[in-house]
């Protein structure tokens, strides 16, 4: 679990999307999306799945906390 969330964070990371930062869970919530049907199949990649899915939930968190302290 704690690799798929490294790994989610990694794909959030602010390289991508610099200027549209609010938007960066959305490319973790597609790789979950991605690696769940994978995981139906192969029961080794849910925590990663998991993982992932977490990052993309604290991601979405981190965004709304910001948003609310920017006004």
């Amino acid at each position: 679990m704690l690799l798929g969330f490294g790994l989610g964070l990694l794909v959030m990371s602010p390289g991508a999307v610099l200027y549209y930062w609010f938007f960066a869970p959305v490319a973790a919530l597609i790789l979950a999306g991605v690696l769940t049907p994978v995981a139906a199949v192969r029961s080794r990649v849910w925590p990663v799945a998991e993982g992932v899915f977490a990052a993309a939930l604290f991601g979405f968190v981190a965004v709304v906390v910001f948003a609310v302290g920017v006004r």
